[in-house]
């Protein structure tokens, strides 16, 4: 397979998504290099809520920076289990409505089939006064670590439970 030749089969749009794939990627290995470096994998719990940058993907998935409700992680794996969260109910999701989110106003819906497990390192986290956090109100300038509830993770539990059920 020669490279040039198949780039040039490439539309325009194909082009820039392509270009746009090979910035992602460039960003993610300066990041784990950077993260390798300082030794560093955000710590979170379930029930966090956390903005992941899913990146570029295809069809209906889940692109770019998003908020998600951690659903399983352990600390000394790389990895977490989340549940994207969206501000608009949409019928072509199988989404649940949660209700409002203490400290993390504007996303009510939980889109349980688009459950991912994610690297760590995609979270996104910012660092203020020496500590970390996962989200920033632009409202009022305050950073926080939001979580949802014990009843609205219940929610999203039996929610998933009953999409297993109805997929046999």
């Amino acid at each position: 397979m020669n490279i040039t030749e198949e780039l040039n089969k490439l539309n325009d749009n194909q082009k820039q998504e392509l270009e746009k794939w090979f910035v992602e990627q460039i960003y993610k290995l300066n990041k784990v290099n950077k993260n390798e470096k300082l030794n560093y994998v955000p710590y979170v719990t379930r029930k966090q809520v956390v903005w992941i940058d899913f990146g570029v993907n295809i069809g209906q998935e889940l692109n770019h920076s998003h908020p998600a409700v951690v659903l399983y992680s352990r600390p000394n794996v790389g990895t977490v289990l989340v549940a994207p969260l969206t501000s608009k109910e949409n019928e072509a999701d199988i989404i649940i409505n949660i209700g409002e989110i203490e400290n993390f106003e504007g996303f009510s819906y939980c889109k349980i089939d688009q459950l991912r497990a994610v690297s760590k390192l995609r979270i996104q986290t910012k660092k203020y006064e020496g500590k970390y956090y996962n989200n920033l109100n632009l409202k009022t300038g305050v950073y926080s670590n939001p979580e949802v509830s014990t009843e609205q993770i219940n929610l999203i539990d039996k929610a998933i439970q009953e999409l297993k059920y109805k997929s046999k």
